[in-house]
């Protein structure tokens, strides 16, 4: 039971059939959650979404309940309180957040239901959780290295960023302030224009109409277009440099090998 559900109980080899399973009825209990949320496609269906819902509780709630139970097989949650150890970790307390839902509606706790759709969804952090080996564990360790060795960059991009915000929401407010107050009144109420603009989303909720506002708008949409793109080039460029050095390794791990090979080949025939 440790090998199947335990994803660090097989390094180096593929994720268990277990754990497939249950990444599968992941998938499909998030997108029964999202489907009914549709009132025209939940009033074709009511039972079935409920019957749903209830199978797929009964399935975490059973396979959260077996994983903690079998993490005592590891050495750092043996003894007596080790099972409740693994239970304040994050990981497990994630997996805890996946049946919550499920757990308050048996103790008939009345959630509102937008708020109860939010929590059904948090199981898609499961995801994550079930992805931290097998062939996902080297694509989220070039990840993470690559954010690492990029965190001065990235740190100084997000304080060009939040300098650019204030900057931009200062000179519309100097433009703005007297035509739209409810807008544009204070720098914090035009900080929202400056997130939207320096974004590039631009949500056209609102706008500048004066002159000047207008000029300011546009230098501040053409540097926002650069803001974006800033972090971005870091992000590529770091995944770029790890997975060159990923092929690289391989590469020599591969002309040794051969080169081994090689070498017992003519060994053998002399």
């Amino acid at each position: 039971m440790w090998r199947e559900l335990d994803v660090e109980a097989r390094p180096g080899q593929p994720i268990s059939l277990s754990n497939k399973l249950i990444m599968v009825a992941i998938f499909i209990s998030v997108a029964a959650v999202v489907l009914e949320s549709e009132p025209t496609i939940r009033t074709l269906a009511p039972d079935l979404f409920r019957t749903l819902e209830f199978a797929f509780g009964c399935l975490f709630v059973v396979e959260y309940v077996a994983r903690v139970w079998c993490k005592a097989e590891r050495r750092e949650f043996a003894g007596p309180l080790g099972r409740l150890k693994y239970m304040l970790t994050p990981v497990a307390l994630i997996d805890l957040l996946a049946i919550l839902p499920f757990l308050l509606q048996l103790a008939a706790i009345p959630i509102a239901g937008p708020y109860f759709y939010i929590l059904r969804l948090l199981r898609v952090l499961r995801l994550l959780t079930l992805a931290r080996a097998g062939p996902f564990t080297s694509a989220a360790r070039e990840v993470w290295e690559s954010i690492a060795e990029r965190r001065h960059e990235l740190v100084f991009t997000s304080m060009i960023a939040f300098a650019m915000m204030v900057g931009a929401a200062a000179l519309l407010y100097v433009a703005e302030r007297e035509v739209q107050p409810e807008a544009f009144g204070s720098i914090p109420r035009a900080m929202w224009w400056a997130m939207a603009t320096l974004t590039t989303v631009g949500y056209g909720d609102v706008y500048p109409v004066t002159t000047m506002g207008k000029i300011f708008a546009g230098l501040i949409s053409l540097s926002g277009v650069g803001l974006v793109a800033m972090p971005a080039g870091i992000f590529a460029s770091a995944l770029s440099h790890a997975y060159q050095e990923r092929k690289a390794h391989r590469q020599h791990e591969a002309a040794t090998r051969h080169a081994g090979e090689s070498e017992r080949h003519g060994s053998g025939m002399d």
